[in-house]
Formats: structure tokens, C-alpha cells, sequence
């Protein structure tokens, strides 16, 4: 065994040998071997996965090149002035848009598992509306901000999300990284230090810091829960009704 994960290396190692210790943990439970053999080979750490930072002139390459598609740099931008999590950029829906009232509700999807979920209201600044009313101004028919006409429709792949055209979270991942090359906007990275569209919530936030904005405000926006502004549920004899923290967004592009 320890002559069979010798083999592999760094990442690969850990995850090879963490299978065999799973698949002999089910022989000793089954009586097909006495010990768990795979748990005496040593134990590596698996290294850390390096990204870089985003730049805001790294960004506004890949936003500016030709070879991104519109409905990518508008997610971009949503993600850059909103600070919210990839998940939470593909699930918008237009409904949650007033734009009478200049207001953008979301609730967090990572803190819905918490005592207290989140729920924001945002007020939208010059940024985030432009780029907000260019979603709904958008020809093709969706119910999401962002959407996008797919070259292929076939049948598994319409029946496996929830619209023809939504934008599922790792196919994000994947189209911003291959705008990001194709824009070679980082060709001064190594490939695999590259930032993702994930490490767009950081520079976000840098620059909100960077504009002046207080980390009340930040914090608020990023959706972090703290005794602040976390009483987004009134209990009562009824429905629990959704209470909104209400923000603003107003980072200047």
C-alpha cells in the first residue's frame, strides 16, 4: 500500500489514500480484512491552493476584452458592487429588483442554515443600478438578472436546471476562467494561482475600503451575521414574516 501511494504526490496522495482508508474500513466492518491497512501509511498534508488577488485593472481587462460575453460582464459587475456569493449572483431573480424604489433584495443562501438568516435590502448606487437595469433590459426572456442563450439545448441539460436559461454556479466558474485567459489579464500568474470569479467578493470589498466606507457598512453588504443585524426573523402566533437589513451599494467603478 504505501509503495502504491508513492506513486502520487501533494493533493493526489491525500485523496488516493483517503479512498483505500474508506474502502478498508468496509473490509474490516465486512470481515474481509482484519486492520485497516491503508491507515498505517504516513500522513501527508495536502497542500494549500494558492489563488492571487484579483486587480481592479485585471478585472476591467477581462470586463473590457471582446472575447467575454456580454452576460459575463454583467455578472461581474453585479458581483464587484453588490459583494455577493457566486451562488447568490446566479439565483437573482428580476422580482427582487424595485427600481422605483431603487431598492435590490437578496437573501444569502450560505446563511440560510443559520439561527438568524440573513436578509438584505439594498439600496442601489449608480453602479449597481446601471448594470442591474441592463439585466432586465436584457432581450432574451428569463427570470434571473443574469441568464444567457446557450449554444446547445439539449434535453438533459434544460431538465437538470431550473430555466433553459439560467446560469448554473460552476459553469460560472468555468466561463470566467476562460474569459480571464482568453483576455490574458493575468498571464503573469501561474495558471494554477490564477484568481476565479470567488476571489471577485474580495477585491470588491477592498475597494469599498479603499472608497471609505465604513466596515459596518461592508460587513452589512457581505451578509456577515453579527448581534447587529442579525434579527431577521420576528417570531409571532402566526407566519414567520422576513425582516430586511436594509444597505447600500454604492461602490464607484
Amino acid at each position: 500500500m504505501a509503495e502504491y501511494l508513492d506513486q502520487f504526490s501533494n493533493n493526489a496522495y491525500t485523496k488516493h489514500r483517503g479512498l483505500w482508508v474508506q474502502i478498508f474500513a468496509f473490509a474490516v466492518a465486512k470481515g474481509l480484512a482484519e486492520r485497516n491497512c491503508a491507515e498505517l501509511t504516513l500522513v501527508k498534508k495536502e497542500a494549500e491552493k494558492k489563488r492571487q488577488r484579483h486587480t481592479l485593472e485585471g478585472l476591467q481587462t477581462i470586463i473590457g476584452a471582446a472575447t467575454t460575453p456580454p452576460w459575463l460582464k454583467r455578472a461581474i459587475r453585479l458581483a464587484l458592487a453588490s459583494l455577493q456569493r457566486r451562488e447568490d449572483i446566479v439565483t437573482w431573480l428580476k422580482s427582487a429588483v424595485d427600481m422605483d424604489k431603487n431598492t435590490l433584495t437578496v437573501s444569502p443562501g450560505k446563511t440560510q442554515g443559520y439561527d438568524n438568516p440573513v436578509h438584505l435590502k439594498i439600496t442601489m448606487g449608480a453602479a449597481l443600478r446601471e448594470v442591474v437595469g441592463e439585466c432586465l433590459r436584457s432581450p432574451l426572456v428569463s427570470p434571473y438578472l443574469i441568464h444567457y442563450k446557450p449554444k446547445a439545448r439539449r434535453r438533459e441539460q434544460i431538465d437538470a436546471k431550473d430555466h433553459w436559461t439560467s446560469v448554473t454556479p460552476d459553469y460560472l466558474t468555468k466561463e470566467f476562467s476562460k474569459a480571464r485567459d482568453a483576455a490574458h489579464a493575468y498571464d503573469h500568474v501561474p495558471a494554477g494561482e490564477r484568481p476565479t470569479f470567488h476571489e471577485i467578493r474580495a477585491l470588491g470589498a477592498w475597494l469599498y475600503e479603499q472608497q471609505n466606507f465604513p466596515q459596518e457598512y461592508i460587513q452589512a453588504l457581505l451578509g456577515h451575521a453579527d448581534e447587529k443585524m442579525t434579527k431577521h426573523y420576528q417570531e409571532g402566533h402566526g407566519d414567520k414574516t422576513i425582516d430586511y437589513v436594509e444597505v447600500s451599494a454604492e461602490l464607484a467603478f
